[in-house]
Formats: C-alpha cells, sequence, structure tokens
C-alpha cells in the first residue's frame, strides 16, 4: 500500500487506540512503594485510580486473556489524565497507553516514549515478549441503512455485501490476518449493530526481544505509519473525503 499523509480528521470514527507492550514478569510492580516511584516520574496530569483486576476486552492481538493460575493475582494500577481521556495501565506483565482520541501520533508516541523510559528507570524489565498498536474505529451513520456499506468501504473490503447480496445486511464480522515481517496485521471488520460499522486495525509482534525503550517506541511508528495505509484503504474516497470536510 502506498504511504499517505494523513491530516487530523475532525470527524474520526476512532473511539479507542492502545499502545501496549508485555515484558517478563516484573514482581516488583505488586508493591505500591514501587509503583509511587514509577508515578512520580509521570506527568503530573495522571492521576492515580484504584488497582483493578486484568480485562482484556481490547487486548492486543487475539483479544483473550493467557492463562493464569488460580493463585495468580496480577493486579493493573491505571493512571488516568481525565482533561484528555487518555489511561497509563501498569501490571507486572504489561505496559498500556491508552486514548479515545488525539490530535497528532507525535504526541501520543513521544508520550509513550518517554513513559516507556520511565518503566525502563524504575522496574529494568529484561525482556520484551508482545509488543502491539490497536485502532478500534466504529463508523456510526444512519446513511449505513440507507445507502449501504459500499458508501463507506473501499468496495475490494464491503464485497460481497455491499454488491449483488443488496443492502439488506443485518450483521457480520469477519477477521482477517496477515504476516508482516516478523509481525502480524488483524482486521477485524462487520455491521455490529444497524447503524454500527466496526473496522478494528490491530499491528502487534510476539518475538522475544531485549526491553528497549527507544526500539519499541521505533516499532510502535512503523506498526501506526501501516495502519494507517490500512485504515485509509479500508474506506470510500468519498467518505474519507466528508470526513476530511468534517462531515458526519
Amino acid at each position: 500500500m502506498p504511504k499517505v499523509e494523513l491530516e487530523h480528521l475532525a470527524e474520526a470514527p476512532l473511539k479507542r487506540v492502545i499502545a501496549q507492550v508485555r515484558f517478563a514478569p516484573v514482581f516488583a510492580v505488586e508493591r505500591r512503594a514501587e509503583v509511587a516511584r514509577f508515578q512520580e516520574r509521570l506527568d503530573e496530569r495522571y492521576v492515580a485510580q484504584d488497582p483493578v483486576a486484568p480485562q482484556y476486552g481490547g487486548a492486543i492481538g487475539s483479544g483473550t486473556a493467557p492463562a493464569r493460575s488460580e493463585g495468580s493475582r496480577e493486579s493493573i494500577w491505571p493512571f488516568r489524565d481525565a482533561e484528555r481521556d487518555w489511561t497509563v495501565s501498569l501490571s507486572s506483565t504489561s505496559l498500556a497507553l491508552e486514548a479515545t482520541q488525539y490530535v497528532d501520533f507525535d504526541d501520543f508516541a513521544a508520550e509513550l516514549g518517554a513513559i516507556l523510559t520511565s518503566l525502563h528507570e524504575v522496574f529494568a524489565p529484561p525482556q520484551e515478549t508482545r509488543l502491539g498498536l490497536r485502532y478500534i474505529n466504529r463508523i456510526e451513520d444512519e446513511r449505513l441503512q440507507k445507502r449501504g456499506i459500499s458508501f463507506f468501504l473501499n468496495d475490494e473490503l464491503a464485497a460481497p455485501v455491499g454488491g449483488r447480496l443488496g443492502r439488506s445486511l443485518l450483521s457480520s464480522f469477519c477477521e482477517l490476518r496477515f504476516r508482516e515481517r516478523d509481525s502480524v496485521v488483524v482486521l477485524r471488520h462487520g455491521l455490529i449493530e444497524a447503524n454500527r460499522y466496526l473496522l478494528d486495525l490491530d499491528h502487534f509482534s510476539d518475538e522475544v526481544r531485549q526491553f528497549e525503550p527507544k526500539s519499541i517506541a521505533t516499532r510502535i511508528r512503523k506498526y501506526h505509519g501501516l495502519i494507517e495505509r490500512l485504515f485509509v484503504w479500508s474506506l470510500s474516497e468519498r467518505y474519507l473525503n466528508g470526513l476530511r470536510r468534517g462531515e458526519r
């Protein structure tokens, strides 16, 4: 796919973006005093929340929870910036930065890089075990029923439900997985409700590496570049032009 220069879309269908790195267990993360040291290095806009049990609905990759023994009590320590609706989530095996919106990916990537550096300085994870970036988009538009999904999607992606089978689609779901060098790209899409269409783009790698914040940040930028090209390709030109003009 050709590279694209996608400017900020005022009416983008983005619902959530998650950058996550998993690493070999660092059990010191279970101690509040150690987590407090990490908290001190975060931007003051992030306010600590009560620790919570793991939830995998927005996980990178398969979206399923890894096997855990009954005695496992891994906690997730969330830190939330309420004004921007950004959240940092730390556990003994992962770190994630999640946002519901942003203006510039460079800002998101720079913040992730700073957070990874703080993690490395405090806990020094020895190994990275998984790295991923996921964009969850939902097209919410009454025209999905009136004009059909082919109005919104690339014809190649909409077929066959946008063609000879007509527009009377009630629901659909498709998952496509592609090998991309040492990583995997997953495209999930489908009509999940009458006027809601899911476009879920996930790029991740399970390759075990030495934990290096700069390398992680560089690869996240590369993952974003491919996801952005795939996002642009997935949409019809008329719908994308409407988003550029700020139309719903």
